[in-house]
Parts: structure tokens; C-alpha cells; sequence
């Protein structure tokens, strides 16, 4: 079993358009992921549209791709990825009144071929990003460099207004490096 991720931040809307694209120009299938009130997963069709599934079936914290069809029958997370395996994952962090977390493009998969695949989509992908920052301790102020950071453009226009950048967990802000 091999493993990629990419933690980065990434607006919503961002991701959503990244992976729409992705599944039209690959002939990818897609899945989305609800975890609250309840577990639910959907497929959206071949060529379907990404963005009103999302508003219909929402709040979705989880896209998932994929060259097979999906099995939504799961009754968890954990389960849905087991009974669909080779699923290139984008997990979404909505913008909230604390700021944007950080998000993480990640797979795990049998196939080394098929993650090739995928490593070599997000590379083509983060050409267009923005790379570095520190992250912060806001209790000590101390000071991490992380160069190997990337944020979308929409997660660097929000940082640019004030919006903090925050760690995927724990209380670590982000501060990019291009906006020092």
C-alpha cells in the first residue's frame, strides 16, 4: 500500500473546480462525503455536476475520485474508502468566523501505478499554486518554516485581507510566504 498527501490551503470553491475538472477531462467518477448529522456518501453521475450535488447533498467535507463507479452503500468513512479502493481524496474546509483550515489532497492505494497517476495530476496542479510559509504558535509566537506549503490563490487573497490561516488541527496559524 502506498501513500501521498498534500496538506495546502485551499478555498472550497477551489477544490470543487480542481476535481470537476479533473473527473471531466479523465472521465473520472466522483463521490461526496457528509459526516454530520449522519454519515452519508452519493455518487454524482458521469460528467455530472459537482457543484449542485454539493449544494444539494451538503455539508459534504469529502470529495472522492475515482476511474471505477462507486459503492455509496457505506455506513462510514472508514468503510466507503475500504469498499472503494484507489480513491484520490480532497478533504474541504469551508471558510469559517475562525478562518480557513488547512486541507490536504491524499490517497492511499494498492495500485503504485495508479497513485503515479494521481501524484503527477497534483503536480500539474500546484504549478499554479503559491509555495511556503511558517507556522506560528500564537501562544509563543514561535516560528516553524514550512517551504513546502502550498495555498490555492483564493486561500492567499483571504490571508491577504486578514483571514487567518489555520493548522488542520490544533491552534498553529499560517503565515504565507509570499505575504510577509
Amino acid at each position: 500500500m502506498t501513500h501521498f498527501a498534500l496538506p495546502l490551503h485551499a478555498t472550497v470553491g477551489e477544490l470543487v473546480a480542481l476535481a470537476s475538472g479533473w473527473a471531466a477531462k479523465h472521465d473520472l467518477y466522483i463521490a461526496i462525503e457528509r459526516f454530520f448529522p449522519t454519515y452519508a456518501a452519493a455518487a454524482v453521475p458521469l460528467a455530472g455536476d459537482l457543484a449542485t450535488a454539493i449544494a444539494t447533498h451538503g455539508p459534504v467535507r469529502r470529495i472522492g475520485l475515482r476511474r471505477g463507479v462507486f459503492d455509496v452503500g457505506a455506513i462510514n468513512a472508514m468503510q466507503h474508502l475500504t469498499r472503494n479502493p484507489e480513491t484520490f481524496v480532497m478533504v474541504l474546509e469551508p471558510l469559517t468566523d475562525d478562518g480557513l483550515r488547512a486541507t490536504a489532497l491524499t490517497s492511499r492505494m494498492g495500485d503504485e501505478d495508479a497513485l503515479r497517476w494521481w501524484v503527477a495530476r497534483v503536480r500539474e496542479a500546484i504549478g499554479d499554486m503559491h509555495q511556503g510559509a511558517s507556522a506560528i504558535d500564537p501562544d509563543t509566537g514561535a516560528r516553524m518554516p514550512v517551504p513546502g506549503h502550498y495555498h490555492t490563490q483564493g486561500a492567499h487573497d483571504l490571508a491577504a485581507t486578514g483571514v487567518p490561516m489555520l493548522a488542520a488541527a490544533g491552534n498553529a496559524v499560517f503565515a504565507f510566504d509570499d505575504l510577509s
